[in-house]
């Protein structure tokens, strides 16, 4: 067999295995979600439970997210996203591409468009793989839908500057590494220091409403490998 043979016989094992992970991914999605308790795991201390803070908040507002995996080094990458300092809630926090809902949007339009607005990459809805469990945003009163895509190549980014810091990619292989768990003190915008437990990624603090979607998606990755 000659050497050219040969890598495209590995390559094509190597997509093989990778769509194979994509399949088992999206039926884990669509077979039922572990919800609030797999958030939970990485939630601060004394969050209230969905129920409870939708029942005491002013208003709700509407938002969605894209978790967008592509291969990358043998493995499954996610894009995440670090926001700039700003006077806001989420200021220099590191989080899921995505924003609120604008007049005529449903959430999935919501999340491809924000998506393409901050990383500058069109992502085709025929490779949506399914939803993780809604998740609520108490100081910024966002109830958040997300959504799972994928792309068979590595993305070509022209993030926003106004929006985008810096783009972190987070390899599927880290995050379910029991390691990159850490717990400690976070500061919240009001400058208050609590504890809660956070993912170490690429020298990156992800904690908050990113680090409890990111622990379902944990969940569901485990059941899919």
């Amino acid at each position: 067999m000659s050497l050219v043979s040969l890598l495209c016989r590995k390559l094509g094992v190597f997509r093989s295995q990778m769509m194979d992970f994509i399949e088992k991914l999206r039926g884990q999605l669509n077979a039922g979600l572990p919800g609030e308790e797999a958030q939970f795991r990485m939630a601060p201390m004394a969050r209230p439970r969905m129920r409870e803070a939708l029942a005491a908040a002013p208003e709700v507002r509407q938002s969605a997210v894209l978790l967008y995996f592509f291969p990358k080094r043998d493995d499954w990458f996610l894009v995440l996203m670090k926001r700039p300092d700003y006077e806001g809630t989420h200021s220099g926090q590191v989080s899921i591409p995505g924003g609120r809902l604008e007049p005529g949007e449903n959430h999935l339009q919501a999340a491809l468009r924000e998506f393409e607005e901050e990383i500058g990459v069109v992502v085709d809805s025929n490779c949506l793989l399914g939803k993780l469990s809604d998740l609520f945003i108490p100081p910024s009163n966002y109830l958040v839908q997300t959504f799972v895509a994928y792309s068979s190549e590595p993305p070509r980014y022209a993030p926003d500057p106004v929006e985008v810091e810096e783009i972190i990619e987070l390899s599927v292989t880290w995050l379910l590494n029991e390691s990159a768990v850490k717990r400690g003190k976070v500061m919240l915008s009001s400058g208050v220091n609590i504890l809660s437990p956070y993912f170490e990624v690429a020298g990156h603090v992800v904690w908050g409403a990113t680090a409890m979607i990111l622990s379902e998606l944990k969940h569901i990755l485990q059941a899919a490998r």
